[in-house]
């Protein structure tokens, strides 16, 4: 059976270049769903002072007219810390505006998770109003791996908070020692959304690298995910820029040239092409 329902390309990659420069890399790269950028201290391709009614009926226009669809935005904050989760409510209700049905997004600091809670259920309500799914990316925080978070999922018990699950963040904030394709199963009940990132760590030394290319186990990644017998919305993510070492990583000398980003969604899609028809076959 087929994995994934659909396939985004995150703007991330194009860190450095215009909101409308990006969506034409993500169009240039042969995709029909986008899956842009506001990451706070990341990449901020829409920012949260821009995000009018008014504005995000111009990004709707914008990407109909340049073919391209939103299923997902990555609107990533720290959900404990006030002025970041004020502007998490605003990119939920921007991504509900231009039809998305998805905004991901940390969490925060385990130590936090009463203000965590307390947040939440006051986005549960916005998510209500704009029937979006909430996807707590497993980020090394309160959602981590999908083993020690599956209990945050279940508190909620809500169909508008399911789990985003980053294969190269979960290795990354492992410290590489989590076996994904084990891991990836306690989540199965709430997973509703897949980030394909893949991470190479060497000692002390990390970089984000093109799908394929690091240390995620993607064959027997993917040979799991044939067992939650339904297809499930996916996006690559593929920050080839970030890099650095255990604990402390960060863009680094963006933006790239569109021929680097273009090289690196090729080999991603590639690789990933091949490895579903192997393991149809």
């Amino acid at each position: 059976m087929e994995l994934f329902e659909l396939v985004s390309l995150g703007t991330n990659l194009c860190k450095g270049y215009s909101f409308e420069e990006a969506l034409d890399i993500v169009r240039e790269c042969g995709f029909t769903y986008v899956e842009p950028s506001s990451i706070v201290n990341m990449c901020e391709h829409i920012r949260p002072e821009e995000m009018t009614p008014e504005y995000a009926s111009k990004v709707k226009a914008l990407l109909a007219e340049k073919g391209l669809k939103c299923y997902a935005v990555s609107g990533h904050v720290d959900l404990t810390q006030e002025e970041q989760f004020r502007d998490f409510m605003k990119k939920l209700a921007f991504a509900g505006r231009i039809g998305a049905r998805m905004i991901n997004t940390n969490s925060g600091p385990v130590e936090r998770r009463d203000i965590f809670y307390r947040n939440m259920k006051e986005a549960i309500k916005e998510a209500e109003r704009w029937d979006v799914v909430i996807g707590l990316e497993s980020h090394g925080d309160i959602v981590s791996t999908a083993k020690e978070s599956v209990e945050v999922f279940e508190y909620f018990h809500h169909p508008l908070v399911r789990l985003n699950y980053d294969t190269g963040n979960t290795l990354f904030y492992s410290a590489g020692k989590v076996r994904i394709e084990e891991d990836i199963k306690y989540g199965f009940e709430y997973l509703a959304h897949l980030h394909l990132k893949d991470i190479r760590i060497k000692g002390n030394e990390v970089a984000y690298v093109p799908v394929g290319a690091g240390d995620v186990r993607f064959p027997a990644v993917f040979k799991t995910l044939r067992t939650l017998g339904k297809k499930i919305p996916c996006g690559y993510e593929i920050p080839v820029h970030v890099k650095g070492v255990l604990g402390d990583i960060a863009p680094q000398n963006t933006p790239m040239m569109k021929k680097d980003i273009f090289h690196a969604v090729k080999r991603s899609t590639e690789y990933v092409e091949r490895l579903l028809k192997d393991i149809s076959e």
